[in-house]
């Protein structure tokens, strides 16, 4: 039996959960009949907040790997809905590990999809960066470059932001401005750069995957300190995208070709009939079946 486990950090806003997570997840169900379909909370907080709150439960990773354990599933994907490798992304990984290898669980294979922005597309590899600013430019529906796409990450010093900033410039984006809330590039450092653009019209954009309601008032509220009150002091005609990335089909469908990419990647290490046929010891079959990726 295979089981999937799509995997994000979490949020506590349950509309905007059902109009990113939910969907993908739908999606899933859709494509993987033959599978098990999990959603998990990466955040231990963000679990029992849901969970105190919702009639609708959610689990932590431990717990619907010890139901899948129950279940007889032996393949294990887990699809992280993130944005980039980062810690939470690791210690998931780290964790993911000690389930293959422990022998209270049964698991012989446990394959972790990329986050969104991994491939830099060189070689035989697509194009994570190029694609996420196709999705994004897409959705909005426009390719007008008298405005500047303002991308706003809710990270700190991730090196992706800023490759994505470069893939833009040399790229077909020479609209699109990337900054982070707490690292590089800054907020300071993007108006230098629209303020090159010379456009008046600015479109900001959420890089982040669910469009919670404390990010949005950061982005569009009257706040003084808020995106839209900065930029509308430099003169700027700004509109805020109030949506999270994990709202844009195109974003989704990425999500779901890394997917696909993982259970690929699995099918190929599978040893072939004909190598098969002259049983190992025990000992080689386990190390040579029990693989993540």
């Amino acid at each position: 039996m295979k089981g999937i486990i799509i995997a994000s950090f979490g949020s506590i806003y349950k509309e905007a959960v059902d109009t990113s997570i939910s969907v993908i997840e739908r999606k899933v169900r859709e494509l993987y009949k033959g599978f098990e379909v999990r959603r998990v909370f990466l955040s231990d907080a963000l679990v029992e907040k849901w969970n105190g709150k919702y009639d609708e439960p959610v689990s932590s990773l431990a717990e619907v790997m010890k139901e899948f354990q129950k279940l007889g599933i032996t393949e294990v994907y887990i699809q992280p809905i993130t944005l980039v490798a980062d810690q939470c992304y690791q210690q998931m990984r780290k964790q993911a590990l000690k389930y293959l290898h422990s022998n209270d669980y049964n698991f012989t294979h446990i394959n972790i999809g990329k986050p969104l922005l991994t491939s830099l597309g060189v070689k035989n590899y697509s194009d994570d960066y190029e694609a996420t600013l196709d999705g994004i430019l897409r959705h909005l529906n426009t390719k007008a470059l008298n405005k500047s796409i303002l991308l706003m990450a809710n990270g700190q010093n991730q090196l992706e932001y800023s490759t994505l900033q470069l893939k833009a410039i040399y790229g077909s984006t020479p609209n699109v401005v990337v900054f982070t809330t707490n690292g590089f590039p800054t907020f300071k450092q993007a108006l230098t750069l629209v303020e090159h653009m010379g456009h008046k019209d600015v479109i900001v954009v959420p890089l982040a995957l669910i469009g919670s309601t404390h990010l949005m008032d950061y982005l569009g509220g009257d706040r003084s300190d808020s995106i839209y009150t900065l930029l509308v002091e430099e003169g700027y005609n700004v509109r805020i995208w109030n949506e999270g990335l994990g709202e844009n089909p195109y974003i989704q469908d990425l999500f779901l070709k890394h997917l696909s990419q993982a259970i690929r990647m699995a099918e190929r290490k599978r040893v072939s009939p004909q190598d098969s046929i002259k049983p190992a010891p025990a000992a080689v079959r386990v190390g040579i079946s029990k693989m993540i990726s």
